[in-house]
């Protein structure tokens, strides 16, 4: 079995970057996903200098932060993002040449930032599969040769968020898709300040920070001769 425990976030702020990198040196997390308009990722190039096999990918955002490309259709008149109930709503007025656009800088800062090509897709909030939106994402995976979350050879399991984020749930997820290639979705990190005031999910992240780097889990992983990889290493 391998499994893919993919840190979602890195770059939101400061704690929530440090945090994953905390939990790839002393827990699970073998991946991460970047939200690359987001102002802390050249702060996590930095950290990210000396790890060679944290596999990273681009985590696509239409309801977070500023627009790298301040399409119209998709932002505010500041020249962010909608939130995710404003873009949710309003779908059907959304330009696909502009999602186009801003995904694919959002892939060309993460090169330009990390110099290299990243190893996967997927989104904040799932907007990569939101209606209308996967045939763009499809797009881009295939012009940049990508895997993308739920449509790669890696399942993707669902059941590790906020309450059911605990040991004994991730370990019944683990043993209940022990015949299967897995990916698990996940959000640790520190809470700090910046993360309290802008996420509803912010202490919840270090509560799955913790369970990531739990000894007990980590003996289980052991003992079932689980793979723990990435998609570049796939």
């Amino acid at each position: 079995m391998k499994l893919i425990i993919n840190a979602d976030d890195f770059g939101y702020t400061k704690g929530v970057t440090e945090g994953i990198i905390y939990g790839y040196k002393n827990g699970i997390i073998r991946s991460t996903t970047v939200l690359t308009n987001m102002p802390y990722i050249a702060y996590g190039a930095e950290l990210i200098e000396d790890l060679p096999d944290l596999g990273m990918g681009v985590h696509l955002t239409l309801t977070l932060g500023k627009s790298l490309t301040g399409a119209p259709s998709l932002t505010l008149n500041n020249g962010y993002f909608k939130n995710k109930k404003q873009f949710y709503e309003t779908l059907d007025q959304i330009k696909p040449e502009e999602v186009y656009e801003e995904f694919k800088a959002q892939i060309e800062k993460f090169i330009d930032i990390f110099h290299k090509k990243p190893d996967h897709l997927d989104s904040h909030h799932s907007v990569h599969d939101a209606k209308g939106m996967l045939p763009i994402s499809e797009k881009l995976a295939k012009e940049y040769a990508l895997p993308m979350r739920r449509y790669s050879d890696f399942t993707f399991v669902t059941g590790f968020y906020d309450q059911t984020a605990t040991v004994e749930a991730l370990i019944s997820l683990l043993a209940s898709h022990k015949e299967e290639n897995i990916e698990i979705m996940t959000h640790p990190g520190y809470c700090d300040l910046e993360l309290y005031r802008s996420s509803s999910y912010h202490t919840a992240r270090v509560k799955e920070l913790d369970v990531l780097c739990d000894k007990q889990l980590i003996k289980f992983i052991e003992q079932h001769h689980i793979q723990l990889t990435n998609y570049g290493n796939r």
